[in-house]
């Protein structure tokens, strides 16, 4: 449905005016398909929809919940298949744990990556951790989630967020001192994600439009780094602490 109502906001734009990137690769929470039958029909799909003859960029998703092997035999061979009929500009996959960066991009060359929730506020890991390395190999980065599933917001946390509890509550603490000072700790969040130069693109998504309207304004505004320094302490200790995702062999 996403690419369905894109596909008709973007059907007047002219093509060059956006860059435009999915993922294919888990089509339910429990059902994955990384086979090379499935890339080839899952973009063609994604075409349709869309309504457009070719993608930006092309992510297989959440590759940690499957063998990786798969993923450097199979789909990466097919996305560049696709690569080549013109289908897609750049290709590459996306995911939570920073070891599967390694695991793949020292097997095979990709022309970009995605990670999410791990350059917030509160966990660094895929900076500390991943990114001198994506920046020798000349490899695109990507970073989604400044909000870190709403652990970084006002809002009610979801039942469904898997961060431990002492990283919840040191998230509400922030938030709280944060509220004190005046700023909404959504803010600050955004605005740090964004900061880093060695990031192309951070990736947030809201159905609420006056969310997206906000954060428009929020970024031109300057980072405040005296409530960064605080809030940052607060996390210090439970700074990079994050849960497991997937297959535990790929954490």
């Amino acid at each position: 449905m996403s690419e369905v109502l894109l596909g008709i906001a973007l059907r007047d734009a002219p093509r060059d005016s956006f860059t435009l990137c999915t993922k294919l690769g888990r089509y339910d929470l429990p059902h994955f398909d990384f086979s090379a039958r499935r890339v080839a029909e899952s973009v063609d799909v994604s075409l349709h929809r869309l309504g457009t003859d070719h993608l930006d960029i092309l992510l297989c998703h959440d590759i940690e919940f499957v063998k990786m092997q798969q993923i450097v035999d199979e789909t990466l061979p097919a996305l560049r298949r696709v690569q080549r009929q013109g289908k897609a500009r750049f290709i590459g996959f996306s995911g939570y744990p920073q070891k599967i960066f390694r695991s793949i991009c020292d097997q095979t060359d990709v022309d970009c990556v995605l990670s999410y929730n791990q350059y917030t506020l509160q966990n660094t890991r895929f900076a500390d951790e991943t990114i001198p390395y994506l920046k020798a190999k000349g490899i695109g980065i990507l970073n989604a989630g400044p909000f870190s599933a709403r652990l970084l917001t006002n809002a009610p946390l979801p039942a469904w967020l898997k961060e431990p509890e002492n990283v919840k509550s040191a998230a509400r603490r922030a938030a709280e001192h944060c509220a004190k000072k005046g700023v909404d700790i959504a803010k600050l969040a955004l605005q740090f994600s964004c900061a880093n130069s060695d990031i192309t693109t951070t990736i947030a998504g809201s159905a609420n439009p006056d969310n997206i309207r906000n954060w428009a304004k929020w970024i031109e505004e300057p980072l405040g780094p005296l409530l960064l320094a605080e809030v940052q302490e607060i996390f210090k200790p439970v700074k990079n602490i994050g849960h497991v995702e997937g297959l535990p062999e790929n954490n």
